[in-house]
């Protein structure tokens, strides 16, 4: 008879795309594999894009429609899930996971896929209309503004993905940038060839406008100086992530407080892995969230198969 194996083998850290894939293929190689996800949003900001680019598959897929069935064939090969979040790592003699209850966890080996949050803008007014006029969704929240003006802030795959969505709905849609834009070529060519769309170009955000709810935005002009105001009802802001890397050990941690992980995506501790939007030098796309996933799920069975 097989020895029962340490039912706290392998645990994944975060349950978006880099996640899922992680322990569902530490699963499928024979691991014992708990999986712990805070928020809810399984798939990660990607769940909240109405279409994932990049992807090989036929048609358009919607983030929620790639992160579902990934959750359940994780849970199908067996992967327990635990939805709370964790507090802290400790990397001493034996591997500690303390979680947001305070429950400790002893695995075998970790696996960091815990992702990033949309960064803040940091002005006076985002905070209290968040709700109101701000938002971080227009899959879930465009239809509030159908028929409106609406300003969308950001240069990259985010902002111009949201940027996509509003189009289908919203009278007009501005997209203020500090600087060109960085996203990738087809959707942003896309976005351009819209006619309800208009580029306001080295431009940042000083303050959100409103009273009951958002009525603007005032801008400063980065190049010549001097502030406008730039009517809309709602602003969406994808200005870059913030990694999710609190509960990690300092001396692992770029500047940026990105994880940082050798070409295995070993960490410091080689118990512990990391992968996705939470590591330093991961890409950012869906597919490569997906693919350091599985190889981080492979390093990581390696390791605590001896």
């Amino acid at each position: 008879m097989r020895p029962l194996k340490n039912p706290g083998e392998i645990t994944v850290i975060g349950g978006g795309l880099a996640g899922l894939a992680a322990a569902r293929h530490a699963a499928r190689l024979g691991r014992l594999v708990t999986l712990f996800e805070g928020s809810g949003l399984y798939g990660g900001l990607t769940a909240t894009l109405g279409e994932v680019e990049g992807l090989v598959t036929a048609g358009h897929i919607s983030g929620q429609d790639l992160a579902i069935p990934m959750l359940e064939e994780a849970r199908k090969v067996g992967v327990q899930v635990i939805e709370t979040g964790i507090a802290a790592l400790d990397p001493g003699e034996r591997l500690v996971l303390t979680d947001e209850a305070g429950t400790q966890h002893h695995p075998g080996a970790v696996i960091i896929a815990s992702g990033g949050s949309l960064r803040k803008l940091g002005v006076p007014g985002e905070e209290a209309f968040t709700g109101r006029g701000v938002s971080r969704c227009a899959t879930c929240d465009g239809g509030f503004y159908r028929g409106r003006d609406v300003a969308v802030i950001g240069g990259g795959d985010g902002a111009v993905h949201e940027a996509l969505t509003l189009t289908r709905s919203s009278r007009k849609v501005f997209m203020v940038c500090r600087s060109p834009m960085k996203a990738m070529r087809e959707p942003l060519d896309r976005l351009a060839a819209c006619d309800n769309v208009e580029f306001v170009w080295d431009s940042e955000v000083t303050a959100v406008l409103g009273e009951a709810a958002v009525t603007g935005l005032r801008l400063r002009d980065l190049r010549h100086g001097g502030e406008t105001t730039l009517a809309c009802s709602g602003v969406f802001p994808f200005i870059g992530l913030v990694p999710n890397s609190g509960f990690v050990p300092q001396a692992w941690l770029e500047p940026d407080h990105k994880v940082r992980s050798d070409a295995a995506l070993a960490t410091a501790d080689p118990r512990v892995f990391a992968a996705g939007a939470v590591r330093a030098g991961c890409g950012g796309t869906a597919i490569e969230a997906i693919a350091e996933g599985m190889r981080a799920a492979l390093a990581a069975a390696r390791y605590v198969q001896g």
